[in-house]
């Protein structure tokens, strides 16, 4: 016998909308001291380019906001290994939006800095929306997300007014392509050089060259002018990867310039920048809290 049921419409239909909005929630994560917004499409150039935004608990004051840009030897990257850098800052009172960018063998340097200008531009449309200070946003990154922060640093005002920030901190960044495959002293320090020059070229694009106009624009140092904002460089000594002559003389020339830049280095912590005996990412908050 069949007993029929006149609620199991309006049941179903109670059921659907309880998915749709714990699919909605989904994408809003919380702490104790922050929110997470995951999966905000910030570039035209391909809907796969998302960002989360941390975003701390809310105060009086809009928050300044920090680009954290994932290393990973100038590869596509979508950001999710460096949460520990975004919650850093978000628990001592930053937004930071972890990015996704493009990346080699398909996509070449132009490219993956043009995303990473893209986040700056939508952190800015988006703001108000999220109590985010237009006006103070940084920048972040390990090893190429180093690399990627200095040359938005640096080439923010020339092209793309909306793209520029106020500060940025590099750890173990590569900001001059030539000098890393051409000096004596920085190939000592880097025994798979001829690895790295292979991985560089397929990001950077032609064959290596020391007059070549693309190894040149890759290479923050080849842009730094009075104008630029505050960097400052991390790097540790016994770094196999990327020489820490890369960050010396990427803050030589941006104090010879007149930039308030600044310099640590440590004596060990390798290509990740931790020694046993400081957290780097204090030394990063305490650079920002400056600085923005």
């Amino acid at each position: 016998m069949r007993i029929s049921c006149p609620m199991r419409p309006r049941f179903l239909s109670m059921m659907l909308v309880a998915c749709c909005v714990s699919v909605s929630l989904s994408r809003h994560t919380r702490a104790d001291d922050f929110t997470v917004v995951k999966g905000l499409h910030f570039s035209k150039a391909t809907a796969s380019l998302t960002l989360d935004l941390y975003v701390p608990q809310a105060s009086a004051d809009r928050s300044p906001c920090v680009i954290v840009i994932q290393g990973g030897g100038f590869r596509p990257q979508n950001g999710q290994r460096f949460k520990p850098f975004a919650e850093h800052l978000a628990k001592h009172g930053f937004a930071a939006a972890l990015i996704s960018y493009r990346g080699s063998p398909e996509h070449r340097h132009r490219d993956t800095l043009a995303d990473v200008k893209a986040s700056v531009r939508f952190i800015r449309e988006v703001a108000d929306k999220y109590q985010i200070d237009a006006e103070r946003i940084g920048a972040t990154g390990r090893s190429a997300g180093g690399t990627l922060a200095a040359l938005l640093a640096v080439t923010g005002e020339d092209d793309d007014p909306d793209s520029h920030i106020r500060a940025a901190v590099c750890f173990a960044g590569v900001f001059d392509f030539v000098s890393r495959f051409t000096q004596q002293e920085q190939l000592q320090l880097q025994p798979k050089a001829k690895n790295k020059l292979k991985t560089n070229g397929e990001w950077i694009g032609p064959a290596f060259s020391t007059e070549d106009p693309e190894w040149s624009a890759a290479s923050a140092i080849t842009h730094v002018d009075p104008s630029d904002p505050p960097i400052l460089f991390l790097h540790s000594r016994d770094d196999s990867t990327v020489p820490w002559l890369q960050s010396r003389d990427m803050h030589r020339a941006m104090t010879d310039a007149g930039i308030a830049a600044e310099i640590r280095v440590y004596e060990t912590g390798g290509h990740s920048v931790s020694p046993e005996d400081r957290n780097s990412l204090d030394d990063m908050v305490e650079f920002f809290r400056t600085r923005l």
